[in-house]
């Protein structure tokens, strides 16, 4: 049977990217950020990043005033 190949998903990216060194994250930062078509997906990394960070935060909170 054929196998194929599809496009890796935002999960699997970041997956990858978390277990790169810092060295090798800033090395690929800087490529990146040289390549203005990368513009669109690297907005789309953050989106998903900030979706992350906040559920690893919990729950939002109420906000009351005092």
């Amino acid at each position: 049977m054929s196998r194929v190949n599809t496009a890796p998903s935002i999960e699997s990216i970041v997956e990858d990217l978390h277990q790169l060194s810092e060295n090798e994250q800033r090395s690929l930062a800087a490529a990146v950020l040289k390549d203005q078509k990368l513009e669109a997906f690297v907005e789309e990394l953050e989106d998903y990043l900030t979706c992350e960070r906040a559920t690893e935060e919990g729950p939002a909170k109420p906000f009351k005033l005092d």
